[in-house]
């Protein structure tokens, strides 16, 4: 009898362990979907509003700095503050007057604080 009850409890844990592990599972693929459909959305929003002044592809200047690699810097270009999400949010929000050849504008007003997390999610893949 005693056998009997530990045989089923230990097929009653087994399957509550894997009916767990499948919901983990299913948890992480939406999770890892979410952020590729903020990147693609980032994507475009970045080529619609950003891609006229910054190369996405190279740090090379257009006439605003390259973004390639943009969070592997210590500094963000013209302003040498820390490359921290932060601060990159804090530029794309309020622009840099003193960029030069010419001043970034801001983008508080046009994007909406999710459009801007989205571009810096891809700004993160660059």
């Amino acid at each position: 009898m005693k056998n009997a009850t530990f045989k089923l409890f230990a097929v009653t844990l087994a399957a509550a362990f894997v009916t767990l592990c499948l919901a983990l599972s299913s948890d992480a693929k939406q999770k890892s979907a979410a952020p590729q459909v903020s990147v693609a959305a980032g994507e475009k929003i970045f080529k619609k509003n950003c891609a006229m002044c910054h190369f996405a592809d190279k740090s090379d200047t257009k006439i605003g700095p390259g973004l390639k690699g943009l969070f592997a810097n210590k500094q963000l270009p013209i302003s040498h503050r820390p490359a921290t999400e932060a601060n990159v949010h804090e530029q794309i929000e309020k622009g840099n007057p003193k960029a030069k050849p010419m001043p970034m504008p801001g983008f508080a007003d046009k994007l909406s604080p999710a459009d801007i997390q989205k571009l810096l999610d891809y700004l993160k893949t660059l």
